[in-house]
């Protein structure tokens, strides 16, 4: 199967990410970046297809900000 470059979705920002400065707190778009790499995995088959003695890692994680994000936006990660 080959291997997707890009993975993606689109999400509703809910209330729960949302700081004291009223946009998106900068620790729930790294658990998002998580949760989007684990389901890119599960989406080419995971453990399964990679077979027991693989894994994925993260090497580096980059996120420029262009404008702050609200609650109920939707955003594509």
């Amino acid at each position: 199967m080959p291997i997707s470059s890009t993975y993606s979705k689109e999400i509703t920002i809910p209330k729960e990410a949302i700081d004291e400065n009223g946009h998106v707190n900068n620790v729930a778009d790294v658990q998002w970046m998580q949760d989007i790499a684990v389901e890119h995995y599960a989406s080419i088959g995971g453990i399964e297809a990679q077979g027991p003695d693989s894994t994925w890692v993260v090497r580096e994680h980059r996120i420029e900000y262009f404008l702050p994000a609200f609650e109920n936006e939707e955003i594509e990660i």
